[in-house]
């Protein structure tokens, strides 16, 4: 079954976030058959936006179109959001959501990243490095407890469309024979200011040029104005020097960059920033067998290093504290630290490769074969792909046999339209006869026994499972529910509306989160919305409305009753909490979630949506005529938990 995906990525800016989230978008587009693609594209930092009118464009452009009208109609209601940028960002916009970023260049990340990242289902990264750094961060709490990242994450490597040909640049005709390139532009991570003043103080009396391909804000004339005054100001002490420094600025097609890249008089790619989330273009330079001069640190060497070789010119490194500059609270941390390049060792990298240029060409040669069978771009689009489409595991290693009994618990109560549908919808549950009891108390009044005589037939087919019996008066919903309480034996509970309506699975899958988590005392699921009775949740139809409830939390549940018609506990919560107020009519379960997270209990949604609410205009808490008292009920239940709320801040 498709998946419906929300991208909400920069996929129209010229940037390295901008690729990255094209990778992703040409990477569902390759599986349409799995995917509905939805984009919001979002700006990313200073960066123009790209040019090129093909195919791909006109294909965003129309799915973008698309996207907004269904926005602004509030129609569009995805499984899965995909979100390109920076974890500071990350949104629960959809009931799987999915952060993908790169931007890890320091040893650790800040603490908003791992507060923002476990919020989210799972997170992709695009190297080791971003891996390692995010899983191996710990931050620490006002009150001393640590805590790090707990959500799952996954390395998916990126790659850049490759042109068939190389195409020329129009002026572009360096002097000097022999030309390193470096592409980058000013700011304090990219080390640029370095890279170009120790390359002048090293050739400064030889016929060898630096080209600087920089592409910040576009093709701007102010950006270029700017950009050639600060070079000025750094080449404005070497009057008289024999080697060159020329700008190569603005926008490039991707076969412009190619031909660049394999330009007769570019012969080796520096790049001495003191970090790369993945370094895109030291891997196309990689990619077209064009020596590289780098330091061994951060995301390059999942491409530069096959096995325990270095297929590059080495720049020996420290790491230390980033530059106070560079902080930039809730992003990069100032105890975080980056790599340095060594002045002495990158000087010389420059002299090896200038001196033995066929050396590293042989070896980037290798290095080219390598990276294009390992970075194959249908391999990756697969890859991606599978970390999208696959299940986000909830419950690692839980199984059927470690699900202990769960009562189930049914106040039926002039039910004749939904006895026969709820009899089957519930006793079809995955683990129905091996797990469950159901605790069927009858409020009906004497003389309306149909649905007793459809009970006793399920009786007959599971003696073992179902308990009931008839109650001589109705004494009101929430009284039938303690009373079912009392008569179960499971360690588990879950309340079955006689008109609501679950997947097959559902039981199974909300106490195999329970199980999975020792800290969860419920488990809630999102529902949908039908305004037909005896809707089995398989039939919902696809455009059917959602509640979207949000994840768990005190000032959550004051919103809200977020386990709404759908949850499953832990009985023991009632030890320590109590049972359902009988004297409210329609809110006492708001009421008692929210007691129970006062008091400290934790609950978790699930990732899926596994019920069917069936909205009856007629009912105790729809009905128009209820309004009135329904609202005084709830107005009470909310002053009094916000003032449990102020009493312990």
């Amino acid at each position: 079954m498709k998946k419906k995906i929300f991208v909400r990525a920069p996929v129209l800016t010229a940037s390295g976030y901008g690729e990255q989230a094209r990778f992703a978008m040409r990477a569902l587009r390759s599986r349409e058959d799995l995917f509905d693609i939805y984009i919001q594209p979002i700006p990313w930092g200073k960066t123009g936006w790209i040019w090129e009118n093909n195919e791909e464009r006109e294909w965003m452009d129309a799915r973008i179109a698309e996207t907004q009208i269904l926005l602004q109609q509030k129609n569009l209601q995805p499984d899965i959001s995909l979100q390109v940028t920076i974890p500071n960002e990350f949104q629960k916009l959809c009931p799987i959501n999915i952060g993908f970023t790169a931007g890890i260049e320091t040893d650790r990340v800040s603490p908003t990243w791992l507060e923002k990242g476990n919020e989210m289902d799972k997170i992709l990264v695009v190297s080791n490095h971003a891996k390692e750094t995010y899983e191996g961060t710990t931050a620490v709490l006002q009150d001393g407890t640590e805590y790090k990242m707990e959500t799952p994450i996954e390395v998916v490597h990126e790659t850049t469309p490759h042109a068939q040909s190389p195409e020329k640049i129009l002026g572009f005709n360096p002097r000097h024979e022999f030309n390193f390139l470096v592409v980058s532009q000013f700011g304090p991570r990219k080390n640029f200011e370095n890279t170009i003043t120790w390359f002048v103080e090293k050739f400064q009396d030889k016929d060898v040029g630096l080209i600087l391909k920089t592409s910040i804000k576009g093709s701007s004339r102010i950006d270029l104005e700017q950009t050639e005054a600060r070079l000025r100001g750094l080449l404005g002490r070497f009057p008289n020097r024999k080697c060159s420094v020329s700008l190569l600025h603005g926008d490039l097609s991707e076969g412009q960059m190619r031909g660049l890249y394999e330009h007769d008089k570019v012969k080796a790619l520096v790049n001495i920033a003191h970090g790369e989330g993945f370094g895109l273009p030291l891997f196309e330079a990689a990619r077209t067998a064009l020596p590289i001069i780098t330091i061994p640190w951060s995301g390059q060497m999942d491409f530069l290093r096959h096995g325990d070789k270095n297929y590059f010119a080495t720049v020996s490194h420290v790491t230390r504290p980033v530059q106070p500059e560079a902080v930039w609270k809730g992003v990069i941390e100032e105890n975080a630290n980056w790599a340095y390049a060594e002045e002495g060792s990158y000087k010389m990298a420059l002299q090896l490769v200038h001196e033995r240029w066929d050396e590293y060409k042989t070896q980037a040669v290798e290095l080219q074969g390598l990276v294009n069978d390992k970075f194959n771009t249908e391999k990756l689009y697969n890859q991606f792909c599978n970390a999208i489409f696959e299940e986000v595991e909830e419950t690692p290693g839980v199984e059927v046999e470690d699900i202990p009994k769960i009562s189930l618990i049914t106040s039926v109560f002039k039910a004749e339209e939904h006895i026969d549908q709820l009899l089957e919808d519930v006793t079809r549950q995955s683990i129905f006869q091996e797990k469950c009891e159901w605790v069927i108390l009858n409020a009906n009044p004497e003389g309306q026994d149909y649905e007793e005589e459809a009970i006793a037939k399920y009786i007959e087919k599971y003696p073992n499972n179902i308990v009931y019996q008839r109650l001589s008066e109705d004494p009101g919903i929430y009284a039938v529910w303690n009373k079912a309480i009392e008569l179960s034996t499971g360690e588990f509970i879950t309340n079955v509306n006689c008109d609501d309506r679950r997947s097959i699975e559902c039981l199974e899958k909300q106490a195999k989160l329970i199980v999975a988590n020792d800290d969860v005392d419920l488990v809630y699921t999102d529902s949908f919305v039908v305004n037909e009775a005896n809707v089995r949740w398989e039939d919902v139809k696809e455009d059917a409305s959602r509640y979207n409830f949000e994840q768990f939390s005190k000032e959550a549940m004051l919103r809200g009753n977020l386990p709404h018609n759908n949850p499953m506990w832990r009985k023991s919560i009632h030890d320590t909490f109590g049972f359902f107020r009988e004297d409210y009519r329609s809110a006492s379960d708001w009421e008692f979630w929210l007691r129970c997270s006062f008091g400290g209990s934790k609950f978790k949604k699930t990732r899926d949506a596994m019920g069917v609410y069936y909205f009856n205009p007629e009912g105790i808490s729809t009905s128009k005529a209820n309004e009135s008292w329904k609202r005084e009920e709830e107005k009470e239940i909310f002053q009094t938990y916000v003032k449990k709320m102020s009493e312990t801040k």
